[in-house]
């Protein structure tokens, strides 16, 4: 015991720095934390190879869970298994993104519906950005983006998906696109959405 508290005591400061950068993004109409820096954001680039300021993007991949099993794909190399012994029914495959932040899918009309939507959002995040104190320069920034975020999705809207967080809010969505060839999608934020939490 006084080996581990002495571990402990040498560590805490580690320990504590690893915990202390861990970010949340924060969705700031609905409240809901829609990801994490566990899942690292990576810029847009649009089909002219130009970045989409105030859009970001993150990768998710299929992830088994449930059951008593681990799969870390390699069969049943170390034995034990039984390819005849049936599938176990706790066990389901997910979208690692989807699951950790209890995304649901959800339909929108069409592009003039969409476009619309995003008039409305980019509108109402302004006035929760003013409502929370930002600096009138952030709030410009921010707005400066809207056009070029809108452009881009209303380029890809057939190719889109739309997700809500978990308050189901139909004022606030995030996106995903599958890539060419690609078996999961990507997810994309429009970043003035989220306030970042650290913890």
């Amino acid at each position: 015991i006084l080996f581990f508290l002495l571990w402990m005591l040498m560590n805490s400061r580690t320990l504590w720095s690893v915990v202390e950068r861990m970010i949340v993004y924060r969705d700031i109409i609905t409240g809901d934390e829609m990801l994490s820096d566990a899942y690292p954001l990576l810029p847009v680039v649009d089909a002219d190879g130009q970045v989409v300021e105030g859009l970001m993007m993150c990768e998710s991949k299929n992830i088994v869970k449930g059951g008593d099993d681990v799969d870390i794909g390699c069969g049943n190399s170390f034995g034990g298994g039984d390819d005849d012994a049936g599938v176990d029914p706790s066990v389901e495959t997910v979208n690692n993104v989807i699951d950790s932040f209890q995304y649901t899918e959800t339909q929108v009309g069409g592009a003039a519906d969409f476009k619309a939507w995003i008039k409305e959002y980019m509108n109402l995040i302004r006035k929760k950005m003013r409502e929370s104190g930002k600096e009138k320069e952030e709030i410009q920034a921010f707005m400066g983006t809207a056009t070029g975020v809108a452009k881009f999705l209303l380029k890809n809207f057939n190719d889109l998906q739309f997700y809500l967080g978990p308050a189901f809010n139909p004022e606030s969505m995030v996106f995903s696109m599958y890539p060419e060839g690609a078996v999961t999608p990507n997810f994309y934020f429009i970043m003035g959405g989220f306030v970042q939490e650290k913890f």
